[in-house]
Formats: C-alpha cells, structure tokens, sequence
C-alpha cells in the first residue's frame, strides 16, 4: 500500500479505480469509454493493444515473456499517471492483473514476474464483459477460437482474488446501466460521490 501512494500521489491513490476487463471483442473498451463518459472522468486505454500494433506494423508475430513484463508496467504507470488526475474514479480498459491472463493466452503458462506487477495494483471494482455478444474482427484480433475459454479463465481468476468483481452482459445500454449502478454502491455513505450523467 505504501509503495502505490508514493507512486499516485495521495489524491491518486484515494481516487476508486475500476477495471473494465474480458477476452477478445467482448465490449470492454466501449463500456470503458462510455462508464468514463458517464462519470465525468478520466480513462485508461489499454496498452497492450497499443503494443500489438506496433508489433504488427514490424512484422513481428513472437511473443516472449518480457514483453508482458515491460506492458503490465507501463499499463500500470499509465494508470496510476491518470488516477491523480481522475474525477474521483478511474476507469481503466483492463490492466496488470489482465496482462497475467494475456501472458497465459499467448506463452502458454503464468508468468510470476507478471503476477507480481499485478499484485502491486489498486481496484476497487473489476467488471468482467460477458461473452454473449458477436465476435467482431478488426483486423488485429486472432483469438476468436480460445475467446469463450478466456473468458473462463477471467472467471476463474476472478473468483480467486479477494477484490470485488461483476459479470455485466446484454446490450451496451443494459452493461452502462449496470455498471453505473455498481459504481454508486461504491461510494454508498460518502460525502464524495462522483457527479454522474444520466443514463
């Protein structure tokens, strides 16, 4: 704990932090973008996509461990960056704890150096995109034939850490609904509510 407030700052570090998280064209960025809108505040997009980008613009298909290591560090310097700047909540668009499960998809085990980036990590509230909706191809995604195996993986991974944590399905409409509603029970009895959007 001591170790995250010295890196956010005290307003950063007592900003509540949600993490919008799933497989493959489950609808977590824009239920990110949206729940950020919504709340009038500020969002983290998601490095590891930023990254893959890159790697596709080189020409370069192999993943190794490393890379998981130098992604989860900069999604979580990114984010901690963002929480002192943030409207008394942030939304991040996945983050390390993520990166765990990434580093399992694509290298075919867990990476303890990994683990250990997310278990310095702050969440208040994890909300896992359901797997209901249509796969979407945007040209960077190759992971439609393991996306319902993932999507248990998260469950699982969830199900094992003690954070709080929801499964929000249905229409973008019905997931920012609910999202919201889990947002405000998390400032039930505060003085400091976020200001929401009506949705």
């Amino acid at each position: 704990m001591r170790t995250g407030l010295h890196r956010t700052g005290r307003s950063g570090w007592f900003a509540k932090r949600i993490c919008v998280l799933g497989a493959e064209s489950t609808g977590t960025t824009t239920l990110a973008k949206a729940l950020a809108k919504s709340l009038q505040t500020s969002w983290v997009e998601e490095y590891g996509r930023e990254y893959s980008e890159q790697k596709l613009a080189h020409n370069d298909p192999v993943w190794r461990t490393g890379e998981f290591t130098a992604i989860a560090e900069e999604q979580t310097r990114r984010e901690n960056w963002a929480a002192c700047k943030a409207n008394r909540v942030l939304i991040c668009d996945t983050n390390a704890f993520a990166t765990v499960l990434w580093h399992r998809r694509y290298m075919g085990s867990d990476s303890s150096a990994v683990e250990e980036i997310a278990g310095r990590g702050k969440c208040d509230l994890y909300l896992l995109t359901g797997d209901e909706i249509s796969f979407v191809q945007d040209g960077l995604r190759d992971g439609e034939h393991i996306r319902h195996e993932m999507h248990r993986w998260f469950e699982e991974a969830l199900a094992a850490q003690a954070g709080r944590w929801h499964i929000v399905r249905g229409s973008p409409e019905e997931r920012l609904r609910e999202a919201v509603s889990l947002t405000k029970s998390l400032f039930r009895g505060s003085a400091w509510p976020p200001k929401l959007e009506s949705v």
